[in-house]
């Protein structure tokens, strides 16, 4: 008997959450018929990103003139839900590399919204998860004791199974 066909984790880059990969991978290794998403949400919503202009308008020519051609920002100088964008495709690479050296094959999926418990259950039931684990918690204290542990809120709201991993 197949006690799970389809893991979805809850990945946000913190040291719980990569031992909710680590335990998807041990699940994964008892059998290999699991389907094994993984899940970052990016709490912030980045409307129209296209409608932005991320370059400089004008750069100097050689000749003491202004070249009209314009030249892209440097990274440190794009707005910051273009730097929260690229921060969270490095941590969807991180879970890739860690899974491939596992030998456990993955899909990967941004999701878009606020709050991250409602998304990511709402994807799980979408999806016919019978498993979402994540990890204790990716917060400090302070911040867990005014937003609350989206780990507990998961457990709470979830349909299916939820394993919290320490």
């Amino acid at each position: 008997m197949n006690m799970y066909n389809h893991i979805l984790i809850g990945f946000d880059g913190s040291k719980d959450s990569v031992k909710a990969l680590e335990r998807a991978a041990q699940f994964y290794a008892l059998n290999r018929d699991c389907k094994i998403t993984v899940a970052h949400v990016i709490e912030q919503h980045i409307n129209n990103m296209a409608a932005y202009n991320y370059t400089y308008p004008v750069v100097p020519s050689i000749n003491g003139g202004m070249n009209p051609s314009p030249i892209p920002l440097p990274e440190n100088e794009l707005p910051p839900e273009i730097q929260e964008t690229s921060r969270h495709s490095t941590i969807l690479d991180h879970a890739k590399s860690f899974l491939m050296s596992q030998g456990v094959p993955a899909e990967f999926e941004s999701l878009d919204g606020k709050p991250v418990n409602d998304d990511l259950c709402e994807f799980a039931s979408e999806q016919d998860v019978d498993l979402i684990i994540v990890g204790n918690s990716g917060k400090g204290a302070l911040q867990k004791l005014l937003e609350g542990s989206v780990s507990e809120k998961v457990m709470k709201k979830a349909e299916m199974d939820v394993l919290i991993v320490k």
